[in-house]
């Protein structure tokens, strides 16, 4: 995509890892919006980088408070 395209964001309500045994090197991550429910698929690396990520992020946020 070479244009800017402005996509909606909408606040998390709730999120869910879920595995599938058949596909061991995946997982599901669930996210439930007021727009209804997302699934992407995962593998350990993005995972992982995922969280160093958020982590990251959080902790340049101010306390709730």
């Amino acid at each position: 995509m070479t244009d800017e395209q402005e996509i909606p964001a909408y606040p998390i309500l709730a999120y869910q890892l879920i595995p599938d045994p058949n596909r061991p090197h995946v997982v599901a991550l669930a996210f439930e919006t007021d727009q209804g429910h997302s699934l992407f698929l995962a593998t350990r690396e993005i995972l992982e980088d995922l969280a160093k990520d958020l982590l990251d992020r959080a902790g340049k946020m101010p306390a709730r408070g």
